[in-house]
């Protein structure tokens, strides 16, 4: 088992941060558009990420000091909860480190975050295709899969599909 080094993601990190993205291939948008492009937008939300205590990234590395997963939470606030919500929108490790701890320490991070924050429930949505959900990666970690809610989504362009 990997101990991975976590920090907060700086916007020099963005190439690594791509290349795993790249490396999925599961997003018609970044399969289509230029990587310019992708690194620029990569580069942005880190930078709003330091300005702006709203959202997290993450990143786990090796001995190396090689960047091999990330992770990213959204800290938004509720009208009906006394407390923020977390929402993980992604959490990716790439293909050769998979199986070491690292996307477990990744969100074990996100996890502390979330009770130094004081927060009501942290919420991610895993694709039941994938891999992660087949192995029942978050229910490991003691997530709770939501059996009486439905997830919708409006696309609002044609490439905006994420289903």
């Amino acid at each position: 088992m990997l101990h991975p080094k976590i920090r907060k993601a700086k916007e020099s990190d963005a190439q690594v941060i791509f290349k795993i993205i790249r490396e999925l291939g599961w997003f018609a948008w970044v399969n289509s558009t230029s990587d310019e492009k992708i690194l620029t937008q990569i580069q942005q939300h880190i930078t709003q990420c330091e300005q702006n205590d709203s959202h997290s990234i993450y990143v786990a590395e090796n001995a190396e000091n090689n960047i091999i997963g990330y992770i990213t939470v959204h800290w938004l606030p509720c009208p009906f909860l006394p407390k923020l919500q977390g929402y993980i929108s992604e959490l990716f490790v790439q293909k050769a480190a998979r199986g070491q701890g690292i996307g477990k320490t990744l969100l074990a991070t996100v996890v502390s975050e979330a009770k130094i924050r004081e927060c009501s429930v942290l919420m991610l949505l895993n694709h039941k295709e994938r891999e992660s959900y087949q192995r029942e990666f978050y229910r490991k970690q003691g997530w709770i899969e939501r059996e009486t809610v439905a997830n919708f989504i409006y696309p609002l362009n044609a490439r905006s599909h994420f289903h």
